[in-house]
């Protein structure tokens, strides 16, 4: 099974909308292949409202997910770390959550057998938002590799400082991201729609695809996502 971590600029930047449309693209340009989305941590979740968690789920194969999902959930919407002392939960364990993982795509084995399988997870918050007071999102990540990376950033204002600044401390880091997409989740502004240029044009990144509000699709995108992590041609 391959994975893909989406990871983030910021909070509500769009992963969500993201990764549900990147799990539906797949589906739809290749419907021989599975695909399964998750969300393993998770906070703001409210009883009786759809969780980001499920969200997911919906746009995914077929039901399937590991149980607990979210592993970790929190009814305040706040940073993970915050979320969960909040609650009187212990600190986020990175580690646990690599194995829920890692248990629940063994268990999956039978399901796919000799079919081509993707697991795209979701991290909570932005890429250096902290699960506790020693790990970050990035860390996560981390953990879950070997994976494709997808940074998500949001397509309007702030973007252009906001994906650089970002782009400078994975690297510090040693892990670049494999693909960056622009997301229009929120409200339009003047700025929306010449980001990807923009970006471009001053050497920050290049992005691999836009995601607009309300339409569109990332089909093209999958189909050189999925032709390079085949290595086949798109």
């Amino acid at each position: 099974m391959r994975r893909l971590v989406v990871v983030g600029t910021g909070t509500g930047v769009g992963k969500t909308y993201v990764t549900a449309a990147l799990a539906r693209a797949i589906r739809r340009t290749h419907p021989e292949h599975l695909v399964f989305a998750l969300k393993p941590i998770e906070s703001g979740v409210v009883e009786g409202t759809a969780s980001d968690a499920a969200l997911l789920e919906a746009a995914s194969s077929f039901p399937c997910a590991p149980a607990p999902h979210p592993l970790y959930a929190f009814p305040d919407p706040v940073s993970p770390h915050l979320a969960a002392r909040r609650a009187g939960a212990g600190p986020i364990d990175v580690e646990r959550v690599a194995k829920w993982l890692r248990d629940w795509e063994e268990d999956m084995a039978s399901h796919v057998m000799s079919r081509m399988a993707w697991c795209l997870i979701e991290t909570a918050g932005a890429v250096f938002s902290p699960l506790s007071s020693t790990a970050l999102n990035f860390d996560l990540a981390r953990a879950l590799d070997p994976a494709i990376w997808v940074l998500v950033g949001h397509d309007g204002l702030g973007i252009l400082h906001d994906l650089r600044v970002t782009l400078e401390a994975m690297a510090r880091r040693g892990r670049d991201p494999d693909y960056v997409v622009l997301s229009a989740a929120r409200e339009p502004d003047a700025s929306t729609g010449s980001n990807a240029a923009e970006l471009a044009e001053l050497g920050i990144a290049r992005s691999a695809a836009t995601l607009r509000a309300g339409g569109g699709d990332l089909d093209a995108f999958v189909r050189t996502l999925t032709s390079a992590s085949l290595g086949t041609q798109p």
